[in-house]
């Protein structure tokens, strides 16, 4: 009797010391009203067109009882230069209550100019805008936008004296459901390439609510599903005529495994130093790839890598082996140790499918990559990162010029009354085979509610090391369904700004308004093109140094995430420092596709840096 007594003694302290160790440690309120008292941010409305708004999308048949759970994406912002005076202070807003693509300024508030298909074949019935990308495409030294939808291909929307001039992608005339986007050097050939990933079947007919198929599907698994749209990668040739010239690569796939995925964000940056942008594909309902650019000039080729598993390691943290819902992809210095690591957004609500966010930390073991292993290690736990609720964007970015990367996540899935996630934990739980088929799915329709009552987190990291929301102490807690966000210093007043794009809701501008002393190193980054046009060096590596200690390392960014577009600025904050001791090492690609190397003086403030070819 007193051994059984013993033994339930026993299991009572294992369980209770499992607990301590598992549970995060606490702040006391004291501690995070100090923790958040360098940040402060004014929010104000995007601008709005002219129309009734929408509050769901018009479904294909076999998908009208989970219209909710169809409509549950389009909203996305881009930071980008649109009038050419230097500054990344103009706002690309899709809309999707308007199914609009709207462009505005902080630099005035007045009505937003929608950016439409006019000329092209467009059916506002089966179509919708989803996201877009800039870039001075035909280098004639204007910022032209490239719009990706549901339905069809993309268009380039080429800048000139009077406007924007619509020119297709790609001919084919296909119906393509695209819902991320990224620029990058892929081949390595010195001229900065376009990948478009899909996320339903190619040809699928998802806005046509009159379509009288029967052949709509949904994905074939919650955890392995390889039923997807296509991805597709266009490389560069040159301009012709005005236009950039673009050819699509259809077998970068080739050796790699089940490549139609479900995909929701991209992430593209060289992480083994030879200048090739290696790949992260966030994919829905299966496992992320990680894919080593083993590219050359004028022809793709990736290697499909995968993290180790440790004795204590959870299968779905190992990287490429997850069976999460990846929803967002960011690229940035998590522990300020100056290596690059991925951030990536899954379902992570309290109760809800048992999963959570990954902080991929780079190991910077350059050689496990050439060995079919990717160098990353998931911490996301011990960092405080794991859990906030549905993820979707995951941006990092220093918002108090202290040199730390704060992280910050769009949330939420669908706003109602009716809670729906027991239906979905049902359907999580169920038989595969019976996914691909809408008429198996529970009914997701307006006004229902799945993790709708959630804010977008705002992680400070602090002394510890660890992580903390603080999104109550500023003020910003309230909640929002929101999709994409983008972070840059949209009023160059030396901190960092971002923008939240919501799905069926207002979207806002968030202005920082930090007021310590910490000063900070911004640039522009470019490289001349012509005589005449110069272009940001997309892809570039930026590395800023005091004497030999490596301070921090940055890139520019071509437009990872899943909806949301950051500007091609770099930013580095200065806590307590000056910059008489410090430079900036920049490696990237010149035109003719050879990596080069620079060193220039750091100077502290908004500065244009000039790579030569």
């Amino acid at each position: 009797m007193i051994n059984n007594y013993l033994i339930k003694a026993l299991a009572v302290i294992v369980v209770c010391v499992c607990f301590i160790f598992a549970r995060k440690a606490q702040l006391t309120p004291a501690e995070r009203t100090t923790l958040a008292a360098d940040f402060s941010f004014s929010r104000m409305d995007l601008p709005v067109t002219e129309g009734t708004p929408k509050l769901i999308r018009d479904v294909h048949p076999q998908y009208k009882d989970i219209a909710a759970w169809i409509s549950s994406v389009g909203a996305a912002v881009t930071i980008a230069d649109l009038d050419n005076d230097g500054r990344s202070d103009d706002i690309i807003h899709v809309d999707p209550r308007f199914d609009a693509v709207l462009i505005s300024s902080i630099k005035k508030r007045e009505p937003p100019v929608r950016l439409d298909v006019k000329l092209l074949p467009y059916d506002s019935a089966t179509m919708a805008p989803m996201g877009s990308l800039t870039y001075d495409f035909n280098a004639d030294g204007k910022t032209d936008i490239l719009v990706y939808y549901w339905g069809r291909t993309p268009v380039i929307f080429y800048a000139d004296n009077i406007g924007f001039k619509e020119t297709e992608l790609v001919t084919s005339g296909e119906r393509w459901f695209s819902n991320a986007a990224t620029l990058a050097d892929f081949d390595g050939d010195g001229k900065v390439d376009i990948l478009i990933t899909n996320y339903f079947p190619d040809g699928s007919r998802v806005l046509d609510n009159v379509a009288p198929d029967q052949d709509q599907t949904m994905q074939h698994s919650m955890s392995r599903a390889a039923n997807g749209g296509k991805n597709h990668f266009f490389l560069c040739k040159g301009v012709e005529l005005q236009n950039a010239v673009f050819t699509e690569d259809k077998t970068w796939s080739d050796g790699i495994k089940n490549p139609e995925d479900w995909t929701l964000a991209v992430a593209a940056v060289d992480l083994n130093g030879d200048m090739l942008p290696e790949l992260y594909l966030a994919n829905d309902f299966g496992p992320d790839k990680f894919l080593l650019n083993q590219s050359v000039p004028g022809r793709l080729k990736f290697k499909l890598l995968y993290g180790e598993r440790k004795l204590t390691t959870t299968a779905s943290s190992v990287l490429g082996k997850d069976s999460y819902k990846g929803m967002g992809a960011g690229i940035g210095d998590i522990n300020s140790d100056g290596l690059l690591d991925i951030y990536v957004s899954n379902i992570a609500a309290e109760y809800a499918l048992e999963e959570s966010h990954f902080a991929f930390i780079n190991t910077g073991e350059i050689d496990k990559f050439n060995k079919g292993i990717a160098p990353f290690v998931n911490q996301s736990e011990e960092l405080g990162l794991s859990r906030s609720s549905w993820g979707w964007d995951s941006k990092l970015g220093d918002f108090n010029n202290d040199g730390v990367n704060e992280a910050i996540q769009a949330t939420g899935f669908m706003k109602g009354t009716a809670d729906r996630w027991p239906e979905l934990q049902e359907l999580a739980l169920g038989n595969d085979d019976l996914l691909a088929y809408p008429a198996s799915w529970p009914n997701f329709k307006l006004g229902d509610d799945l993790s709708g009552h959630y804010h977008h987190p705002f992680f400070v990291r602090s002394a510890s090391g660890q992580f903390y929301d603080l999104a109550a102490e500023l003020g910003m807690d309230d909640t929002q369904i929101s999709r994409g966000i983008s972070v840059g210093d949209l009023d160059y007043d030396g901190d960092l700004d971002f923008v939240v794009a919501n799905q069926w809701e207002t979207s806002y501008y968030y202005q920082n308004n930090y007021k310590g002393k910490n000063g900070f190193i911004g640039l522009r980054v470019l490289l001349p093109v012509n005589d005449s046009c110069l272009r940001p060096a997309i892809g570039a590596i930026v590395r800023l140094y005091e004497g030999t200690q490596l301070k921090q390392t940055s890139f520019v960014d071509g437009g990872n995430g899943h909806s949301g577009r950051n500007t091609t600025d770099i930013f580095f904050g200065l806590k307590n420092a000056t910059t008489q001791h410090m430079h900036l090492e920049i490696q990237y690609l010149d035109n003719s596709g050879k990596s080069q190397q620079q060193v220039f003086a750091a100077k502290e403030g908004w500065n244009t840096i000039t790579l030569s070819n």
